[in-house]
């Protein structure tokens, strides 16, 4: 069975995979209609490109106290897509991986990759009115492990 979080993520990570390989559809046709890939196919687009905006990051952090200490890394990778004029869908694919990490606080860390994924959709009629929806997951293990996926 296919869940919605899961076609969000597909679609997710292919919009990223081809942002990434520097994929950028023209568009043409009549602007009456859906607007459809450019170089003679009438095949129309799902997704416009003209309303999405891709934005990547890589954070490195460490901290420690308390006997502890602790560094990792997060890639981001976050889909914003305007469904209507204040309407703005969002997907964020998170990968946390800590990188080292000693200490009695840091005693349920598992090596390995953590998947956080987050769906929102965003209402701002106008600059002084924003209402925001939002679903994480954060998995109790990493990837590869029973329950590192959120949908095992």
């Amino acid at each position: 069975m296919v869940t919605p979080l899961r076609v969000c993520l597909t679609i997710w990570i292919v919009a990223s995979a081809a942002t990434a390989q520097g994929f950028s559809p023209t568009l043409s046709g009549s602007s009456a209609g859906l607007p459809s890939l450019g170089m003679g196919s009438e095949q129309p687009v799902l997704v416009d490109p003209q309303r999405m905006e891709v934005r990547q990051s890589v954070t490195f952090s460490a901290a420690s106290g308390g006997g502890s200490s602790i560094s990792q890394s997060f890639y981001q990778s976050r889909i914003d897509y305007r469904l209507s004029d204040p309407l703005i869908l969002h997907l964020d694919l998170g990968i946390l991986t800590p990188i080292s990490y000693s200490g009695p606080a840091t005693q349920g860390i598992q090596r390995g990759a953590y998947l956080l994924p987050s769906v929102g959709l965003e209402y701002r009629p106008s600059e002084s009115v924003r209402m925001y929806f939002q679903y994480s997951s954060v998995p109790s293990a990493p990837v590869g492990s029973a329950g590192g996926l959120p949908w095992q």
